[in-house]
């Protein structure tokens, strides 16, 4: 995971990607930049024989076929510059460049999905990828693999013009290299700095974009409307996007002053080079024809050694975006080999317990040791924080532990497949999806080799009281001209979904919070009922259901405080007595 790539393993595992990606695109275009290398020197060798012939021909000799015959190889030159210009610029554009980031975007959204949940918990990891990220938006892997063509270019382009230029004088050389070296020096400079800026800015550009997607989410706008702090929002995203470009600004102003003074130097030098060739002319070194065409060569050589220069200047900064691309996809995928989970025989055994979350000091769950049997209905009460929902996610093998050791049966859950698990488990989470698409498959999709199956889909949504349903393929949403549902409704059709899959272990993690305390009794009591013999978990802070379960666990502060059932736990006059006394107003 901490294994940093220098620049060449970069440049390598790159073209490697390109070629294999789009072979065509990834040859033609550096094909391409090799035959423009090598334009400038033939039109640098033209010019000089075309403008020796006017010359001559102005001067009353008979050189009008030499004009008509190097003015027509200049015209053709530059058509078949254009044409080939205009070929490869598909293979360029639409392959290396859109293809190619098209296809590292779904390795970044593959790598997501193949990462453990536990890293979704990381900042550094959050941020990694928002680097990542940044790396593909940029385009700078598809650069880096265009850089060394361009590369190619350049060096070709300027070492074949000033070989053109030599033969006239030697002094052209120096000349060209030094009033163009800045560029080189700039790029290696400003590169550095602006990608630790990127990498220093990761996380507030996480904060600005989390602030911004507030203002697209209806529930949040809503909230924002009524209780009168949308403007509050507003300034505190308005104070991290302007924090975050000020220093990009900043950065900015010193790439342009850099590249101003280049400009300065490398112009100072085009006038030097002019003032040589005139003197070269005067001293009969070289022709009319020849200064005309080291006029427009000098340019030529000055722009090529600039490109190179710069380019190779930008490489260290490309290449570090493109480590942080690299790094991420080198993060190790979540474990998915292991034994093929046959479901519970008897019962699950947690022994000792702990897990802490990252970038924490602190355990969300201590020394916790517990027994649930099979078809046992259990009620994890305890206040918000207390771990109840850490408890549920280590429990399954979400989340790995610390320390201890949970069991299946006799098998660890570390040596069972964790997907062949996940298909004997449904959970309805706190804040579940709210799926704007149709009644059908609102429940189906969690079992959909069953979506066609149209009476266990009605059996399933009657069974939890979503009995109003006049045809199940009735849209969800107003978004899309569909029915809304109340927010009770939705969390019995949230319930229904995971009723319907064919699971063993059903957990329910506060999803009817939000509701009344009665309406929520009545759901999870509906529940209850049709459970069957899954073995059920339901987690909440209330505990108006405790006397239905077989089961109450309590916690508070990541412990397990007391277990037993309800007329036990009250007789005890713990931690569970002073919440069903607290909240026992709410049922009578």
């Amino acid at each position: 995971m901490d294994r940093k790539f220098n620049m060449f393993q970069i440049v390598g595992k790159t073209y490697k990607s390109v070629l294999k990606i789009v072979p065509f695109s990834g040859i033609a275009s550096p094909f391409y930049y090799v035959l423009d290398g090598l334009f400038p020197a033939i039109i640098a060798l033209i010019s000089a024989k075309l403008f020796d012939g006017v010359y001559a021909f102005l001067n009353y000799s008979d050189e009008l076929n030499t004009v008509i015959k190097f003015g027509a190889f200049f015209v053709l030159i530059y058509v078949i510059k254009y044409l080939f210009q205009i070929f490869f610029s598909i293979p360029i554009n639409a392959g290396v460049y859109e293809k190619c980031s098209s296809f590292f975007r779904l390795q970044i959204s593959e790598k997501l999905v193949k990462l453990s949940l536990i890293d979704f918990e990381n900042a550094e990891i959050l941020n990694m990828r928002n680097r990542a990220q940044e790396c593909v938006n940029r385009e700078v892997l598809s650069r880096i693999y265009m850089m060394v063509a361009v590369f190619t270019t350049s060096a070709i382009g300027a070492v074949s013009v000033i070989t053109v230029l030599a033969s006239y004088s030697v002094w052209f050389l120096p000349i060209s290299v030094f009033s163009v070296l800045p560029y080189f020096i700039a790029r290696i400079i400003r590169g550095k700095e602006f990608w630790k800026l990127k990498h220093r800015q990761a996380k507030r550009i996480r904060i600005r974009d989390y602030l911004f997607s507030l203002f697209s989410q209806k529930e949040t706008v809503k909230e924002m409307r009524v209780m009168g702090f949308g403007d509050y929002i507003t300034q505190k995203w308005k104070d991290n996007r302007d924090n975050v470009n000020e220093e990009l600004w900043t950065h900015n102003r010193k790439d342009i002053m850099s590249l101003m003074l280049c400009d300065i130097i490398k112009i100072a030098g085009y006038g030097a080079s002019i003032i040589f060739a005139f003197a070269l002319v005067i001293q009969g070194d070289i022709s009319v024809g020849v200064f005309g065409a080291c006029i427009g060569a000098f340019l030529s050589v000055q722009e090529n050694i600039r490109v190179f220069l710069n380019e190779l200047g930008r490489l260290p900064e490309f290449t570090n975006f493109a480590n942080d691309y690299y790094m991420f996809m080198q993060l190790d995928d979540e474990n998915t080999s292991g034994e093929n989970f046959g479901g519970v025989k008897n019962k699950i055994i947690m022994e000792n317990v702990r897990f802490s979350y990252p970038n924490s000091d602190s355990l969300a769950l201590d020394n916790i040791s517990l027994t649930i049997n099979k078809h046992e209905r259990i009620a994890l009460i305890g206040e918000n924080g207390s771990g109840k929902t850490t408890l549920s996610k280590v429990l399954l093998g979400i989340y790995d532990i610390e320390k201890g050791d949970i069991f299946y049966d006799d098998t660890n859950v570390l040596r069972i497949n964790k997907q062949s698990l996940f298909k004997k488990v449904s959970i309805i989470a706190q804040d579940f999806i709210k799926y704007k698409l149709t009644f059908r498959e609102n429940i189906a999709i969690s079992d959909i080799d069953n979506i066609t199956d149209d009476e266990r889909i009605k059996s399933t949504l009657k069974s939890e009281g979503v009995d109003d349903v006049s045809n199940i393929d009735d849209m969800l949403g107003r978004e899309f001209g569909g029915r809304e549902l109340s927010g009770g409704q939705w969390q019995r059709l949230a319930i229904a979904r995971a009723m319907f899959k064919d699971s063993e272990i059903i957990i329910l993690d506060e999803p009817t919070s939000a509701l009344d305390p009665i309406i929520e009794m009545e759901i999870l009591s509906k529940f209850l009922e049709v459970s069957g013999d899954k073995t059920s978990i339901i987690i909440s802070h209330r505990v108006g259901l405790c006397a239905k379960v077989d089961k109450i666990i309590v916690m508070k502060d990541g412990k397990i405080v007391e277990t037993g059932s309800h007329d036990k736990l009250i007789k005890n006059n713990g931690e569970y007595a002073r919440l069903f006394e607290a909240q026992q107003k709410w049922y009578n």
